[in-house]
């Protein structure tokens, strides 16, 4: 609970002027209203994201004085392959931006996990599989354009062929709502592999096959009340 107040702020719904940025080629989707942006920087009291967990001690009222009271990040784990992966939660201050003339905000608060599997392959090969999920406001790079179903093929040598090549990509986007702000979910994973023969006349090996790290549970979201 959170003691009650009153303020005019800059007269726009917050302590401060926001900050206008520039969305370039970045893909809109799930943009919040003033309102919830508002309630996001305002009220935000926590998020917990696997074992990464912020939670500033401020009031909402103090960012009359301090607008960025609440601004800050914690992250837990480690993403390098072998590891079980990296947890990052943040809060930033609210930001506006244009498209065609329309305005848009753009809260501040955003989740990401990334994490990579490393396999050694018999006889002679290794592959890696990497998954990364976000959770974001208002814009995000769309890759789309990039995804590619799983393929493997022949790895030669002077017109022999040795071993095989494998890999993906895939980026999958959602409009998610967690405890009533509106997020972008995006979810990548890529994938490569490759194995050959150790001599000249062994038995092909099979196509390297993907194994993904998991994907985590949701991220929560607390805010104060009155």
């Amino acid at each position: 609970m959170a003691e009650s107040f009153e303020t005019l702020g800059a007269g726009n719904g917050f302590s401060s002027c926001l900050e206008k940025i520039i969305p370039g080629d970045k893909t809109l989707l799930n943009p919040p209203s003033l309102e919830q942006t508002m309630q996001a920087y305002w009220n935000f009291d926590s998020v917990t994201f696997g074992g990464a967990t912020f939670n500033p001690s401020n009031e909402p009222k103090d960012l009359i004085c301090n607008s960025d009271d609440n601004v800050g990040s914690a992250s837990d784990g480690d993403s390098r392959p072998g590891y079980p992966g990296e947890f990052t939660v943040t809060n930033s201050l609210p930001t506006i931006f244009f498209i065609d003339g329309v305005k848009y905000y753009k809260h501040g608060i955003s989740m990401t996990f990334s994490a990579s599997n490393f396999q050694t392959l018999s006889p002679d090969g290794q592959q890696e599989s990497s998954i990364s999920v976000q959770y974001l406001s208002s814009l995000y790079n769309d890759l789309s354009n990039l995804n590619k179903a799983y393929t493997c093929v022949n790895i030669t040598f002077e017109e022999e062929v040795i071993g095989k090549s494998s890999s993906e990509f895939n980026q999958t986007v959602s409009s998610v709502t967690i405890s009533g702000i509106p997020f972008i979910k995006i979810v990548t994973k890529s994938f490569g592999g490759e194995n050959v023969v150790a001599e000249s006349g062994d038995p092909i090996p099979p196509c390297p096959s993907p194994s993904y790290p998991a994907e985590p549970s949701p991220p929560t979201l607390n805010f104060h009340t009155y």
